[in-house]
């Protein structure tokens, strides 16, 4: 069973408590939401190609033909693997879509899952497969689904399942309109699960700034009832690397 998959490189993570640990990163195509501040757009649909790092590190590629199937890509990571590198990201688009392709990778290396978590189904085919999941909470601004109710819904359940059996941490991407309210839902949601799962509050990458005040007030909000509350950057983007 092959995937579309849109890109692989080996890069340093820049999002998230695991911030600068060197992965190689498969991102996959297709996604089920259409985020106002989504930065992979191009991902949301499947293509005739997908992109390969020619060595790690370089920012060289080569192309080759979608769909991938299993042993080509597991060959293609291997090879992109190097002595400071941890962890396999699977990002996307939204990797969750092609569970059942991920279900039959056989790799010797820790899977990191970056996820919107809007597969609780999916989720739980990969349960034992994750080491680390990073689950998205979507908020009403995000402009994510016509019906927002049901997303969060499933992001819970989801973030739900994936805290049993791997390391699980939440991120929210907050943007200059995001206000308590807004986060009050996603907050309640993760300390009804486990109020230690670390809970990220990650600015928008944008022209548009998120005020000190603001992530200190949405902070103070989270703190109230989670043990682990952090704001942290999208690193890779300030420092410029894939």
């Amino acid at each position: 069973m092959p995937a579309h998959i849109s890109e692989i490189f080996n890069s340093i993570q820049g999002e998230g408590p695991y911030v600068g640990v060197r992965q190689v990163f498969v991102r996959f195509e297709q996604c089920q939401l259409h985020c106002a501040y989504c930065d992979t757009p191009q991902t949301r649909n499947v293509s005739g190609s997908y992109r390969v790092e020619k060595a790690p590190g370089t920012g060289e590629f080569y192309s080759l033909k979608n769909p991938v199937g299993r042993d080509e890509l597991e060959e293609i990571i291997r090879k992109l693997w190097s002595p400071s590198t941890r962890h396999v990201s699977l990002t996307g688009g939204e990797p969750l879509i092609h569970a059942d392709f991920i279900k039959t990778l056989e790799l010797e290396y820790p899977l990191y899952l970056e996820t919107n978590a809007g597969f609780p189904g999916k989720a739980k085919e990969l349960r034992d497969k994750i080491s680390i999941a990073s689950c998205d909470i979507k908020l009403p601004e995000h402009d994510s689904t016509d019906h927002y109710s049901e997303l969060l819904k499933n992001e819970l359940e989801t973030i739900s399942i994936f805290n049993e059996t791997s390391t699980t941490f939440v991120k929210v991407i907050i943007l200059p309109e995001t206000t308590t309210q807004s986060i009050a839902f996603a907050v309640d949601g993760v300390e009804s699960i486990d109020p230690a799962i670390p809970f990220i509050l990650q600015p928008v990458t944008s022209s548009r700034k998120v005020s000190t005040e603001r992530l200190l007030e949405l902070m103070e909000l989270a703190g109230k009832k989670l043990k682990d509350v952090r704001v942290i950057p999208q690193m890779h983007r300030m420092m410029g690397f894939l």
